[in-house]
């Protein structure tokens, strides 16, 4: 009896030794503060498991979307800090914080989102404003599409039109825009852009038609939308820096790859977001409008002139703000307009 447990034991022992060893399985979080449903949502879900396939299954990832882990301000600390391996930064929600990064944030930039991503992911802007996210590795940048005029009631076809409407900006920079054509700022968090409207604690918000449309569902809430092009906001996919450190080289170089020359594929993704957001809201009886050009130009020479102080700001502080915004306007005519909007 004694031989036949050491014969099973002999046996078993050696199957295992025969037996491929398992690689260990490595888990990321991921968190965005968006809904799941957005575009670019599913874009980082359909990138993770591409991963996870790629990987043989040794990258699993735990996708937190939805703001699960706090309001759009704290993301970039979450990836800092290392409570998610990956997260969606929006540098306009930390006035401040990237100064140069946000010179492409300033008014009547980009036209599409497209153009506005293949900009601010060019190596030679990237050599500049990647030095301003300490802490975090910059896998990839982003942009949503051009941000319009959308109001509760009445509409905006002339520059009076704005004169002393509470208008909700994406940013410290589109709220300066707003005060610059006459309009009052009045900041609130995304999720009570909706209860404001619909309230009349603001008369209007400055907002892409993806925005406006999908994301926060404003279309019950509003008479007319104002196509101006007034700006983009800027986005960062980033990670720990730590934790791409700890994965094994073949991972790691696997995550970073992903990251290549997907700028095209990426700013269509939101400029179609903005067609289906645009076509939402004509569905929900917003009337579409645009502005004449001669009231287009005077609020493009209102965005110059918060431009021109930004940068001014930005050079008072021994920072190269006239440089990048040199480089940021050679950038987007080499770019030229593509993208669906330009």
């Amino acid at each position: 009896m004694n031989r036949l447990k050491c014969l099973v034991a002999a046996v078993t022992a050696g199957a295992m030794m025969a037996a491929p060893a398992v690689a260990d399985t490595i888990n990321l979080r991921v968190a965005s503060f968006v809904t799941p449903l957005h575009g670019m949502s599913q874009w980082i879900d359909r990138w993770a498991a591409d991963l996870t396939e790629r990987s043989g299954g040794r990258l699993q990832f735990e996708i937190l979307h939805g703001a699960q882990m706090g309001p759009p301000p704290r993301y970039y600390d979450i990836a800092r800090n290392g409570q998610a391996d990956i997260t969606w930064v929006l540098h306009g929600s930390t006035p401040g914080r990237f100064e140069l990064t946000e010179v492409s944030n300033m008014p009547f930039r980009c036209c599409a989102a497209e153009q506005a991503t293949r900009v601010v992911n060019h190596p030679r802007l990237r050599a500049i404003t990647d030095e301003e996210h300490r802490g975090v590795e910059v896998l990839k940048m982003f942009a949503h599409p051009p941000g319009q005029i959308h109001m509760a009631e009445g509409a905006v076809t002339r520059l009076s039109d704005i004169q002393g409407k509470a208008m909700r900006p994406a940013s410290a920079a589109v709220g300066q825009l707003v005060a610059e054509l006459g309009g009052r700022p009045v900041g609130l968090p995304p999720t009570e852009i909706a209860e404001g409207l619909q309230r009349r604690t603001i008369d209007g918000v400055l907002i892409d038609f993806g925005g406006s449309g999908i994301a926060f569902q404003l279309g019950p809430h509003l008479s007319s939308a104002t196509k101006v092009d007034a700006y983009i906001s800027t986005f960062a996919l980033v990670a720990n820096p730590r934790s791409l450190a700890n994965l094994p080289d073949d991972l790691r170089e696997m995550i970073v790859s992903t990251m290549q020359d997907r700028e095209e594929e990426v700013g269509r993704i939101w400029d179609e977001i903005a067609v289906a957001g645009r076509g939402i809201l004509e569905g929900a009886g917003v009337e579409m409008l645009e502005a004449p050009a001669d009231q287009l130009e005077l609020m493009r020479e209102a965005g110059a002139r918060v431009t021109d102080r930004y940068v001014a700001e930005l050079e008072g502080k021994g920072r190269p703000g006239a440089e990048v915004l040199g480089l940021l306007q050679e950038l987007i005519a080499e770019v030229g307009p593509v993208g669906e909007g330009c």
